[in-house]
């Protein structure tokens, strides 16, 4: 007799009992927190398990009962069953395959930046799509994306270890943090990001130019201390318009090695188009500081996106994939209807306007568009004051003016929040486009504003595979008045 497949176990979901700290259970992995845990109901709690994703049967060890939300914390001791759907990250840096080879013989930590590279991209993208309509109630229609690895064009590094060892990466927890890499300041530990997939190819290079160049200059990391700090180069942030790299040195003091040396040296290697220096001192998670001086080379990058120019400087925000992005924008600034788009004589707000690709697409439409940012560079490069969206739109405010055709908005991953849609409440404007990197806040964002609008459409962009971030675009109408009477 033939011996038959082995079955694989029903799926198993562990009872309210059995979650006490320090017990092991089985459990399978029904869905994907927001910063792309497994997930599973047990009770009135989700228990949620780094390293898993929907579909895996594993014995998970119970570490935390949080006390003021209904989770869990657990951790994944063995899988018993894989999802069909997982599979081993093409990143040999990933912290999955922990047993990789030790860079240069030294311990350092596994990359966590991607957790969601062992799930096949479909079964991400389906995941972050059940998360969003089963948890949050958002009825995304659509979900779009591009291309899987190399798709950043705007992307930053810490810097640690000692000088002539120098470590560039991500701040990283939990259990590659209990490995003990390189430490580049209290409490945090750093993950080694050589030759990351999803940055585009030419940050990769410019990335590895520096760190051979800072080591051969003995250039010191940045440490903070009982008094502030001591060191040197405490941060990079890289940009490229697909074929130059402009790259800033973030360091902890304006006496630095890094900005007199390394610069120069990056630009005589030809490593770079143009490095720009920041500092920033304080004990504090801001990687740069309030400005950027030119060090050498070009001072900012000027590409299209849509057909828009944009100039985009050491400072100034750029998206990280503009292929995916460019799709979004789109979707965010179309028309009611599929007519052409044709010049009005109506006026359209620009909320969290950023490098003001929006804001040129909308002034194809519109015969006045007024765009609004609050990052100095940004505002600067738009022509317009720094300034918040809650004070912009104060000043719309007074003087009872009519409300706009069209209010679109962007904002950072806090959403809009409750000050800003009372405000986009007593505008009043007939449409209100949102575009969103948080689904969390865009579903309270869109509670606030349900008194005065309706969610007309609601389309998804995977802006950044192999994380469990996505991008949504939120078209809304004014709501009808009430009938009277």
């Amino acid at each position: 007799m033939s011996k038959q497949p082995k079955q694989p176990s029903p799926p198993k979901t562990p009872t309210p009992s059995e979650l006490k700290v320090g017990a092991q259970l089985r459990a399978t992995i029904t869905g994907l927190s927001a910063r792309g845990e497994g997930s599973v109901a047990v009770g009135e709690r989700t228990l949620l398990v780094p390293g898993l994703i929907p579909g895996d049967t594993a014995r998970v060890l119970v570490e935390a009962l949080a006390r003021f939300h209904p989770r869990a914390h657990g951790r994944a001791l063995e899988r018993l069953e894989p999802s069909p759907d997982r599979r081993e990250p093409p990143c040999p840096r990933h912290l999955a395959r922990a047993n990789a080879a030790r860079s240069e013989g030294e311990p350092r930590a596994e990359c966590s930046g991607c957790p969601l590279m062992i799930a096949a991209v479909p079964a991400q993208r389906a995941a972050k799509l059940a998360r969003m309509r089963s948890e949050l109630g958002l009825p995304v229609e659509a979900f779009e994306g591009g291309a899987e690895l190399g798709y950043r064009w705007s992307s930053k590094r810490s810097v640690a270890g000692r000088s002539g060892a120098l470590v560039f990466g991500s701040p990283v927890g939990g259990p590659s943090a209990r490995r003990k890499p390189k430490k580049p300041s209290k409490g945090l530990w750093l993950a080694d990001m050589r030759g990351c997939l999803v940055d585009h190819p030419r940050i990769v290079a410019a990335f590895e130019a520096t760190r051979l160049l800072a080591n051969a200059l003995a250039i010191e990391a940045w440490r903070d201390d009982d008094e502030g700090g001591s060191g040197d180069l405490r941060h990079l942030w890289a940009k490229t318009d697909g074929e130059r790299v402009l790259l800033t040195l973030v360091t902890g003091t304006d006496d630095s090695r890094a900005a007199r040396e390394l610069g120069p040296a990056l630009l005589e290697q030809g490593a770079v188009a143009g490095v720009a220096w920041s500092v920033q001192g304080e004990r504090s998670n801001a990687l740069r500081g309030s400005s950027a001086q030119t060090l050498g080379g070009l001072d900012e990058l000027a590409f299209e996106v849509l057909g828009v120019p944009l100039r985009v400087g050491a400072l100034g925000f750029l998206q990280p994939n503009p292929e995916v992005a460019a799709k979004a924008y789109v979707e965010l600034v179309r028309g009611e209807t599929n007519q052409p788009d044709q010049p009005d004589q109506s006026l359209a707000l620009d909320l969290y306007a950023g490098a003001g690709v929006t804001t040129g697409l909308l002034r194809r439409r519109f015969a006045e568009v007024r765009p609004c940012e609050s990052h100095p560079e940004s505002a600067a490069a738009l022509g317009v004051p720094a300034q918040t969206a809650e004070q912009f739109l104060a000043t719309r405010l007074e003087g009872n003016r009519p409300p706009p055709a069209l209010v679109i908005a962007n904002p950072p991953r806090a959403g809009l929040g409750e000050a800003v849609c009372a405000q986009l409440l007593s505008l009043d404007a007939p449409r209100l486009h949102i575009m969103s990197c948080n689904p969390d806040t865009l579903a309270a964002d869109l509670d606030r504003l349900a008194p005065g609008y309706v969610l007309d459409t609601l389309r998804a962009y995977d802006t950044l595979p192999q994380t469990p971030h996505v991008e949504l675009v939120a078209r809304l109408r004014r709501r009808a008045p009430e009938p009277t009477p």
